[in-house]
């Protein structure tokens, strides 16, 4: 098992396990008293964000997405925490960078631990969520570049390269947007319950985060618009393309078929019964060709079809 790294403070204790797997269910079992239910909520796949109230606990399910540089991939990984009065526990998959590098302050930088040495769970549980919204800021900020790279693309002949690059980005909102979606709802619960289970509560603390949380639902909102008009565009111009495409292939045919046929009467093996057979009867079939072919511009000419 990883052990949990535990943290001391004068009024509750802060454990981080870094992942949850059946060792770290053993030590939740057999250190608190949690329910069963929970428990089975923890080692299972990530869940939809949620709080629910036990009689000494709260427990929320929280969805958090993580960015692959390598990839340019968003995935949702989930962090799901016990709190009361006494503690908070994060079990997480050690995926999130900003619980990682919080949990490392904590442990090298004392004037950290000093800031929560007289505070509530409440205060410290606030923080974490806090900080785990704002780090999102610069993934929406990654989001929007590439958003505005791509429009900078259009109408430039790479159309069929910007499809890609077009899902590639909705795909990474709808990631997001999975995380998000109740996160507003799961923090008014926690709030209206604040003062029984942990003793305290602090209105403004959780009114900006919940702002901030409707601030990035809002630019998720921002940037599904403009890539869904995007791709609408990018579309109408590869269909466009291939219309204009499919429109000089059919002239090509049209013209080029009558003059396959009219070759192909003159080369029946019926010479005396063909006409203009005599001297130049070549050149004159080559005439009546060409005049066919100019005719035939011109008739599309006249009505706009080229």
């Amino acid at each position: 098992m990883n052990n949990p790294r535990q943290t001391e403070f004068k009024k509750f204790s802060w454990y981080n396990l870094i992942d949850n797997q059946d060792s770290e269910i053993r030590f939740l079992r057999d250190h608190f008293n949690f329910s069963k239910a929970h428990l089975a909520d923890v080692a299972a796949p990530p869940l939809r964000p949620k709080v629910e109230f036990a009689d000494d606990y709260a427990f929320i399910v929280l969805l958090y997405p993580i960015y692959n540089r390598k990839t340019g991939i968003v995935k949702a990984t989930e962090i799901d925490i016990f709190a009361n009065k006494k503690f908070v526990i994060t079990v997480h998959k050690n995926e999130i960078n900003t619980i990682k590098d919080f949990a490392q302050k904590i442990q090298s930088e004392p004037y950290i631990r000093e800031k929560y040495s007289n505070q509530n769970s409440i205060d410290f549980l606030l923080d974490i969520l806090e900080k785990m919204n704002l780090a999102l800021y610069p993934m929406l900020n990654h989001i929007a570049w590439d958003i505005d790279n791509i429009d900078s693309q259009l109408f430039t002949d790479h159309e069929r390269e910007l499809v890609g690059q077009i899902l590639s980005v909705k795909r990474n909102i709808v990631a997001i947007r999975k995380t998000m979606s109740t996160q507003k709802n799961v923090l008014e619960d926690l709030c209206d319950n604040s003062k029984e289970y942990f003793g305290a509560k602090d209105d403004k603390r959780f009114n900006r985060i919940i702002n901030s949380s409707k601030d990035i639902w809002m630019q998720l909102e921002t940037n599904k618009a403009t890539i869904d008009a995007i791709q609408e565009s990018n579309e109408s111009t590869i269909t466009f393309r291939l219309n204009d495409i499919m429109k000089t292939l059919t002239i090509f045919s049209v013209i080029v078929f009558p003059l396959t046929l009219l070759a192909a009467i003159f080369g029946m093996n019926t010479t005396e019964g063909m006409p203009f057979m005599g001297n130049f009867g070549f050149w004159k079939v080559m005439a009546i060709m060409v005049v066919g072919v100019g005719f035939m511009f011109g008739f599309f000419k006249k009505n706009k079809w080229i």
